[in-house]
């Protein structure tokens, strides 16, 4: 076995060179250098580069003036604690307190001896306000301020007054009874109280404006007359002459101006068709009034048997009466029906009746 000559590795004897450390915390900022290969140093400690030129450590111009200009103020900035108050207890607000002003803290005047009688003086309850005091310590609890109890008002006792039903202006059972009365003249003066009522005060008139009231008025014109008495032959006669202008006797004025029973229960029926047309008329506006609508001829209180007596009642006073009735609650509302009724009265065989007709014609031509 040959054995290889006694050769000695250069490379191996090399002494081991740490690897250099890059760490920027121990960079000098002022004076920065590297550990690194070329740099103040040799590479490696090797025979064929052992006779290399040595190369100085690059020189750099000294610092004078910080890298980074920045602010040296604190990056934070919160309030010191103050010294703890001392608290006193807790006692009625005074009106006016001055503001005192806290004493500087003994920690700040460091310099300074302080002397007990000093460090007294300083600790020394100072009285603060209590609105102060919330300021500076809002999380300690709040003193209860208790409000001056206060007596309660006596609440006024309200006395409750019953409505009072408003009196009636107009007495109306009075009136029916005056309507129902068998006496004629009784009747008569009712009647003429009422058309006198709705003329001088319609307002107050309005409360007769009763279904009791229309009913009396209508029982006065349908009232049957033929059984009652009429006039005698002797008292026609004198009421001929009476028209003649002859001379009468005292006995023949008094036998002449006597109403017959028949005669006043007639009279009153005229005196009803009249006094229903004036109730029909007021009726009728008071409704207009209220709801802004007319009411039909027809669907008047009482305007059917008024129609009835002028087609049906044998005396032409009565026909007469209803004409004149008609003509009184006369409408543009009403101008056809009420035409064609005069217009059957025109042809009426008493004169007196078809006088009246042929008037309530003109009339109503009259009308819109």
């Amino acid at each position: 076995m040959i054995q290889a000559p006694n050769y000695v590795n250069p490379y191996l004897q090399c002494p081991v060179v740490p690897a250099p450390t890059y760490n920027a915390v121990k960079i000098d900022v002022n004076n920065p250098t590297m550990s690194a290969p070329g740099v103040g140093q040799v590479a490696m400690n090797m025979p064929q580069y052992a006779q290399a030129p040595q190369y100085p450590a690059p020189q750099y111009a000294p610092v004078t003036q910080p890298l980074y200009n920045y602010p040296q103020a604190q990056m934070y900035e919160y309030p010191q604690a103050p010294v703890q108050p001392y608290y006193m207890p807790q006692q009625p607000m005074p009106q006016m307190m001055p503001q005192t002003v806290c004493p500087p803290c003994i920690c700040q005047q460091p310099e300074q001896q302080v002397q007990p009688a000093q460090v007294a003086q300083t600790v020394a309850p100072q009285v603060v306000p209590q609105q102060v005091i919330q300021q500076q310590n809002i999380n300690a609890p709040q003193p209860m301020v208790t409000q001056p109890q206060q007596t309660p008002k006596e609440t006024p006792k309200v006395e409750v007054v019953e409505p009072q039903a408003m009196a009636p202006q107009v007495d109306l059972n009075s009136f029916i009874a005056k309507l129902t009365n068998p006496d004629y003249d009784v009747q008569a003066n009712a009647m003429e109280e009422i058309a006198n009522m709705v003329n001088d005060n319609p307002q107050k008139a309005t409360e007769l404006l009763d279904e009791k009231v229309v009913n009396a008025l209508t029982s006065i014109i349908n009232a049957d007359s033929s059984k009652l008495a009429g006039p005698t032959p002797e008292q026609i006669a004198a009421r001929q002459k009476m028209m003649k202008g002859e001379q009468l006797s005292d006995a023949e004025k008094q036998l002449a101006s006597t109403i017959t029973p028949m005669e006043q229960a007639e009279r009153n029926k005229s005196y009803a068709m009249f006094t229903a047309a004036i109730m029909q008329k007021l009726y009728a506006d008071e409704v207009n009034k209220l709801t802004g609508t007319k009411v039909p001829l027809t669907e008047l209180p009482g305007a059917v048997t008024i129609v009835e007596q002028l087609k049906n009642n044998p005396n032409p006073m009565v026909r007469t009466s209803a004409i004149e009735a008609l003509s009184y609650v006369q409408q543009p509302e009403y101008k056809q029906d009420l035409n064609t009724l005069f217009s059957i009265a025109k042809n009426d065989q008493d004169p007196m009746v078809k006088e009246a007709a042929t008037s309530a014609l003109a009339k109503l031509e009259q009308l819109a």
